[in-house]
């Protein structure tokens, strides 16, 4: 099994934090769709701004899963893992 990099934490981290901010734009939107209408300026900015947190708290979790397998160097041949005979 591997194990996330300090890297893969790190974006991790950052997608969890974009989780609050997906909840406050989105709440935002709400409100302005009742009080000004969806043709109103700021209910579309409020749109855009919860898609691109969204968007942005997806695309950092799927860059901090941790590989399926472990990698091996490049220049690493493939029958390396047996020993000298």
């Amino acid at each position: 099994m591997t194990v996330r990099n300090t890297g893969k934490k790190i974006a991790l981290g950052f997608a969890v934090a974009c989780l609050p901010l997906v909840a406050a734009s989105f709440a935002a939107f709400v409100y302005l769709v009742i009080e000004k209408g969806m043709q109103h300026v700021l209910t579309g900015s409020a749109l855009a701004t919860t898609l691109f947190f969204v968007s942005c708290a997806i695309v950092l979790f799927f860059m901090s899963k941790p590989p399926r397998y472990a990698l091996r160097p490049w220049h690493e041949k493939e029958d390396a893992d047996v020993g000298p005979t």
